[in-house]
């Protein structure tokens, strides 16, 4: 296996150095503990905005609430997470429907007036397709249809709208599009992003119209576009070349081989792995063929490598993420 390109192996550890934070809580001083902290394990995704991205956080509700209207009144309820912002802060929730796979809502405000409109939109149609079995949102505005039928679209945060249009049709440009899944400012949330990739390089197989990108070519070119970074998202600096020694797809799992010296060199950074690991995890998964990554140190299992953190076995990505908590 040949080693990664400079910017890959620069990937993993610079996280840490950053200060990539081991928690997921952020300071909710300014929330009500009744909306945001309730003792439960039933949770809800609830959208708000980050940096100017559409971003999902993990919200705990009562056991007896219902999923649905309990994530769009925390939507409403004019209460933000500190740290992001929300275009449905003067939104009220006239009626609620639901019926099968689909939700059909009635709402009054002005979230719909002028450059925000789309941001509100994505907001309510990922929220509510983030719910148990729904798949299609109808939209009324003061009981007039603003949107029906809407579907979650395949990417979020997509950096180039208009090109993707052009793209749907051309197998060749369509597989080299990626979610890549950015640490905010604060390295405290993730943040997923789409891009089409500058790297991948698509080709026929056995010159056949069959356009085919492996796996293993679009998991190296996300980890190349995860050092970059996406603009204003995040900061990463540059290290040692010699951290990560490969990576490669078995059997949909993707192993990551670590050089033995990450455990010496940062085993007093128990509290800002966490984030790094699950970005590196949840940025793979998100490519089809991978459902899984295994971390490995110098070719070995271990087990955990922080307090916090156990790569003995292979670790999928859990849908709670980006969690609210005092």
């Amino acid at each position: 296996m040949k080693r990664l390109p400079h910017a890959i192996i620069i990937l993993f550890i610079v996280f840490i150095l950053t200060g990539c934070s081991g928690q997921s809580a952020i300071d909710t001083e300014s929330v009500s503990e009744d909306v945001y902290s309730v003792s439960s394990g039933k949770k809800v995704l609830v959208y708000y905005i980050k940096d100017g991205f559409l971003t999902p956080v993990t919200c705990h509700i009562d056991d007896s609430e219902p999923e649905i209207s309990s994530a769009l009144n925390l939507l409403f309820s004019g209460i933000v997470p500190t740290g992001f912002k929300n275009t449905l802060t003067n939104t009220r929730l006239n009626t609620l429907e639901i019926s099968g796979d689909t939700v059909s809502l009635d709402i009054s405000g002005d979230a719909f007036v002028g450059d925000k409109a789309q941001l509100a939109r994505c907001q309510i149609l990922y929220t509510l397709t983030d719910c148990e079995n729904i798949t299609k949102v109808n939209i009324n505005v003061n009981g007039k249809p603003y949107a029906t039928s809407l579907e979650r679209p395949t990417y979020i945060n997509l950096k180039d709208p208009e090109s993707y249009q052009e793209d749907k049709e051309e197998p060749e440009e369509l597989c080299k599009y990626l979610t890549i899944y950015y640490p905010d400012k604060t390295t405290k949330y993730l943040i997923p992003v789409s891009i089409k990739s500058d790297i991948i390089q698509s080709g026929e197989e056995n010159n056949s119209k069959a356009v085919s990108v492996k796996a293993e070519d679009k998991a190296r070119a996300a980890l190349q576009h995860l050092f970059k970074g996406a603009g204003e998202i995040g900061s990463l600096g540059t290290i040692d070349d010699k951290m990560i020694k490969s990576l490669q797809i078995k059997d949909g799992v993707a192993v990551v081989d670590l050089d033995s010296s990450v455990i010496i060199k940062f085993s007093d950074k128990t509290q800002y792995a966490e984030i790094a690991v699950e970005s590196v995890v949840r940025t793979l998964t998100s490519i089809d063929g991978i459902e899984k990554v295994q971390f490995l140190v110098g070719g070995v299992k271990l087990g955990y490598i922080t307090g916090n953190i156990n790569i003995q076995n292979p670790i999928e990505p859990d849908k709670w993420y980006n969690v609210l908590t005092n």
